[in-house]
């Protein structure tokens, strides 16, 4: 279901108004009649924002840096695009928090934050999903999408490691349809991804990183 929204996205490049409007239109009308459903695997608590929210008036200076592990022939240009997108997630998270100022010189920060995304996803699930879609969901397919992040975060001769992961499977399948959209598949994903980041900025509170 996923590339239907990114073949959408294509085609939107080159037509107008009211016909990106009609492609919204099927693509909303395709999720809503298909077998879909997410399903969080919940291998990391969830954070509550109570649990995350600080409180200081003064806010630590972080500086974070990511870069990818992929065992796949992405191209440098993909593998950046991945990196920038989880230090969004990472900055997002402690946007949420209220913890800190993002600053763009690891020598202004207080805390140094090195994090590496390890992508262990496999293609081999796209021709079960081919064929649960030709066989109009009748036949299941699943697919897992797996979040794993490995973080430094330093803040002088301090030096705090941490290992997360979590994950989320997607099911295809005709009677999925009940279980949306109370199990949305994309919003399952997203909340997943940002958990695991919640998760690392309350680690590194709760380490005494951030105060």
């Amino acid at each position: 279901m996923k590339n239907l929204f990114i073949v959408a996205a294509a085609i939107c490049n080159g037509v107008n108004m009211h016909s990106r409007i009609f492609v919204a239109i099927i693509c909303c009308t395709a999720l809503l009649v298909s077998g879909c459903a997410g399903f969080k695997a919940r291998n990391l608590p969830e954070v509550k924002q109570e649990d995350l929210r600080f409180t200081n008036t003064s806010k630590t200076k972080i500086f974070s840096r990511w870069s990818t592990n992929i065992n796949s022939t992405a191209d440098q240009q993909s593998k950046t695009s991945i990196a920038a997108i989880n230090k969004e997630y990472f900055e997002a998270a402690t946007s949420r928090s209220a913890c800190c100022i993002v600053v763009e010189d690891p020598r202004e920060a207080d805390i140094v934050v090195t994090g590496t995304v390890h992508d262990e996803n496999s293609s081999a699930a796209l021709f079960p999903a081919a064929l649960t879609g030709a066989s109009l969901y009748m036949i299941p397919s699943w697919v897992t999408s797996k979040v794993h992040i490995s973080v430094e975060a330093k803040s002088g001769d301090v030096s705090r490691l941490y290992d997360l992961d979590d994950s989320m499977t997607m099911v295809q399948w005709l009677p999925m349809i009940l279980a949306f959209p109370f199990s949305n598949p994309f919003t399952a994903e997203k909340q997943t991804i940002e958990n695991v980041y919640n998760t690392l900025v309350l680690r590194m509170k709760n380490d005494g990183l951030l105060k």
